[in-house]
């Protein structure tokens, strides 16, 4: 209720009207597909991806030619300067575009979770991006209707020093503006709103978190739709496309449930799509693209933020061939549950802090030696 009432006030000081653009959500025959996972805020390691995936040149501008990018969602929160990468993929689109590639911003939990209104993990750093010398007399007429609103639904509150310096805290310079681009009505928002949850590139499926194989199985264009429509709502329920778990914002289940549980529920799912891979993020990989279920699901959110650790690798797709791009390093990836213990040594070679990859190469070993 407390986020709907700061999102109303936030609407009455400072509100931009875009009109939304659908957007497609299907594409065949593109011969190279490249895929970041969650950026997190983290703007330099987002220019070292984008380079080392030759997506752009030394200058910033883009160099990927007919090449589809898909970035899985999460640019927003933990680092300081998620506008600033939004505000630079939102220019390369169009540059993208000209030079007859393509450009594919998902939105994933974080996008959602900025645009309802849920800021825990905002960094401070993106409200004092956000500061200009309007800044204090959005504040102050922020707190008046804050304190008025207050008062009227309970007249017992005390607004003394104390309050008045918590609130500070709370809503810091910058607060109104960030919340005036990213409230549903305001520009950031309705831009996000313009873009996919879930795309089809070829036969391969993109989502942040999933597409859960235990739910009924609607069109990717029905999903894409209710996920658009809750996010023009201040408060989406809890159950809502935009909060549910098991949407496709936030779920984990490929990552999480057992072969058992997973492998023969995402095979039909795949199935009903014409699809053979899912692709994801949201499902941290401890620095490294991965995949379960013989390929059937990959893994590419690598904490490519400093927040995360600083992970450097991204999903390539050239033809039927699939590579990690990892620092550098054009290595195939391991598509059979098989082939697991080979790709992750060869990962290894090359990854300069590989005690997590160690890890995982000493369990397989191990169940090798187990057997069946």
């Amino acid at each position: 209720m407390m986020r709907r009432h700061c999102t109303i006030l936030i609407a009455l000081i400072l509100c931009n009207d875009i009109s939304p653009v659908v957007a497609e959500d299907t594409w065949r025959g593109v011969h190279r597909i490249v895929a970041i996972g969650d950026l997190h805020g983290d703007y330099d390691q987002y220019r070292r991806v984008m380079q080392m995936t030759g997506l752009i040149d030394e200058s910033g501008d883009w160099a990927g030619g007919k090449t589809h990018l898909v970035q899985t969602g999460d640019i927003p929160d933990r680092g300081p300067d998620s506008m600033k990468i939004l505000d630079e993929l939102r220019g390369l689109q169009r540059r993208a575009s000209r030079a007859k590639g393509y450009i594919h911003l998902l939105i994933g939990n974080h996008e959602a979770m900025n645009i309802y209104g849920d800021l825990r993990y905002v960094h401070p750093g993106e409200y004092e991006a956000l500061v200009t010398a309007r800044s204090g007399r959005l504040q102050k007429r922020y707190y008046q209707r804050f304190v008025q609103a207050m008062a009227e639904s309970d007249p017992s509150m005390v607004f003394d020093d104390e309050f008045k310096n918590s609130w500070h805290t709370r809503f810091p310079l910058g607060y109104v503006e960030h919340r005036a681009t990213w409230q549903p009505q305001g520009e950031m928002a309705k831009w996000i709103s313009t873009h996919n949850a879930v795309i089809m590139v070829n036969d391969v499926l993109f989502a942040h978190g999933g597409l859960s194989p235990h739910q009924p199985l609607v069109s990717l264009s029905s999903i894409n739709a209710s996920i658009r429509r809750d996010l023009k709502r201040t408060d989406p329920a809890i159950d809502s496309p935009v909060q549910d778990e098991e949407g496709a914002l936030w779920y984990r289940g490929y990552a999480e449930h057992s072969s058992e549980q997973e492998l023969e529920p995402l095979a039909r799912l795949l199935d009903h799509y014409g699809a053979r891979h899912i692709v994801v993020g949201h499902s941290p990989t401890r620095g490294f693209i991965n995949s379960r279920f013989d390929g059937r699901a990959i893994f590419i959110d690598v904490g490519i933020s400093s927040h995360y650790g600083s992970g450097m690798a991204a999903l390539v797709i050239e033809g039927d061939n699939w590579f990690a791009l990892h620092r550098g390093n054009k290595i195939p990836l391991a598509m059979e549950d098989e082939d697991q213990l080979a790709y992750y040594r060869k990962l290894g070679k090359v990854e300069p802090n590989p005690e997590h990859l160690n890890r995982v190469i000493d369990k397989l070993i191990a169940a090798e030696a187990a057997g069946p």
